[in-house]
């Protein structure tokens, strides 16, 4: 995934913001992204839960932070982040690459996990609008497809 904005490139993080958190930005191929900040160690291409209080941080989506009764934003990184980074988070409407847990389908409903910034098909707190694209057998960052923006439904 590649695209800039004003000369930013959304791969790439920064210790300064260079751009206001919250700030959002359509690539050339319709995809979602947002400006934000780590709030923790987060590796690449993990589903993040992104903060609802204005601040736009970053900490790792598990059924731990986004309980089924939270709705919430999710996001997923194209690069790591610190708690002491700025950067892109892919919010939704298109191609991305996710973390999976091992033995998830292709083509169904996708739930939060209790591993950091994993998803998977065994029923949780749904992730709106995700798909795996191809079923795969071990635990494995894989080609998704955000529908629209990312988020969490509520019970």
């Amino acid at each position: 995934m590649s695209g800039q904005i004003a000369g930013h490139d959304l791969l790439t993080t920064s210790t300064t913001a260079l751009l206001a958190v919250g700030t959002w930005h359509v690539d050339p191929l319709g995809r979602f992204w947002q400006y934000a900040k780590g709030a923790a160690t987060i590796a690449v291409s993990e589903y993040v839960k992104v903060s609802g209080d204005g601040l736009f941080t970053l900490t790792s989506l598990t059924t731990t932070t986004n309980p089924s009764t939270e709705p919430a934003s999710v996001g997923n990184t194209g690069v790591a982040f610190t708690s002491t980074l700025f950067g892109w988070v892919f919010r939704g409407n298109g191609l991305h690459t996710g973390k999976f847990a091992a033995s998830c389908v292709q083509d169904v409903k996708i739930y939060t996990t209790a591993t950091a910034g994993v998803v998977d098909d065994a029923a949780t707190t749904l992730v709106s609008g995700l798909k795996l694209i191809t079923t795969i057998t071990t635990a494995a960052a894989s080609p998704a497809f955000a529908t629209g923006l990312l988020q969490t439904s509520h019970a």
